[in-house]
């Protein structure tokens, strides 16, 4: 995360009310900036407190030693006055514990701007799981300083919005937990997922649609540099089913067919991938909540096909030229 963080260049913040941002703080010269667990109860509960005040709401958090992700939505106040004053009063309670001077953080923070509806979950599980990618790796399951056991229903030092999450997974809320429990176990092996990372004009998460609606929300049309243009729904379904040789309705169809597995999580990758298709909108095509086809995306992504995507290039290529 460091090397991605420190090539950022810097860009004008982009705020507004309800803005879903994935936050990131990094220690200066990546230094730790967590000795123990009382620094990590001293930040969390400047969290909270700054939460309250300014009325933004979070989703997920975990607090590295030298690092921290926080998934935030902000309210009427912007996120850099939250960010601010938290990287602030941390910062002096840290030198005045351990009498030093001068920056704790590297820079500014850096905030990007994602579409809530596309990666609100599967945002929350890289968050949690960040224990588990160090090169000695932590049990997520017990880490103490995430937002992890809050959505299992433990007592959490801020005030974590699961509700968002657990909805998507079913109406009873044990029944959601247990399902966000194989969702995050599902997710384990992945390790780092630079694509939550590869944004548009460096502080945007999301497909053109979102891009506008940031647009419209900003009017910072001329700031956003969008994607070119996108491959279409029905030719990615109709190049998936060519390539694997199955009816186009075999693929959407509601129903749980094993052979249709893999021509599935196919179609979600290049659909989010090449399409540029949200969760959500996913979900509604093919007849799956956004929490199935998360994991579709992330059974696919984690043993890509490379020899497969040249094929559905060529077929789509093809289709080009036909028509043109």
């Amino acid at each position: 995360m460091g090397d991605i963080l420190s090539r950022m260049a810097r860009k004008p913040r982009v705020e507004f009310a309800g803005a879903f941002s994935h936050v990131m703080a990094r220690g200066n010269h990546r230094q730790e900036i967590f000795h123990d667990d009382e620094d990590r109860t001293a930040y969390l509960d400047r969290l909270e407190r700054y939460r309250q005040r300014d009325g933004c709401t979070v989703y997920a958090y975990v607090l590295m030693t030298n690092h921290v992700h926080l998934l935030l939505e902000t309210g009427e106040t912007p996120l850099s006055r939250t960010m601010q004053t938290l990287q602030f009063t941390y910062t002096q309670y840290y030198n005045r514990r351990y009498r030093k001077t001068g920056h704790l953080f590297q820079g500014r923070y850096t905030a990007i701007l994602c579409d809530r509806d596309a990666y609100l979950l599967e945002l929350v599980r890289y968050i949690h799981l960040n224990p588990a990618r160090l090169q000695r790796p932590l049990d997520p399951w017990r880490y103490r300083w995430s937002s992890h056991r809050a959505y299992l229903g433990q007592p959490s030092a801020v005030a974590v919005n699961t509700s968002v999450v657990l909805s998507q997974f079913g109406r009873q809320v044990g029944r959601a937990r247990e399902a966000y429990l194989r969702f995050m176990k599902e997710g384990h092996d992945l390790g780092h997922e630079a694509r939550y990372y590869e944004t548009v004009d460096q502080r945007f998460l999301g497909d053109e649609r979102f891009i506008e609606h940031v647009e419209q929300r900003t009017k910072a049309t001329r700031e956003v540099t969008v994607k070119g243009p996108r491959q279409p729904f029905s030719k990615l379904l109709a190049a998936v089913a060519q390539v694997h040789a199955v009816p186009p309705e075999a693929i959407v169809h509601p129903g749980r067919q094993r052979d249709t597995v893999g021509p599935r999580a196919l179609l979600v990758y290049v659909a989010r991938e090449w399409g540029r298709l949200t969760t959500r909108e996913l979900g509604r095509r093919l007849h799956r909540d956004p929490s199935m086809i998360s994991r579709l995306y992330a059974t696919y992504a984690a043993q890509r096909d490379v020899v497969t995507e040249a094929r559905l290039r060529s077929i789509l290529a093809k289709q080009v030229n036909t028509h043109a």
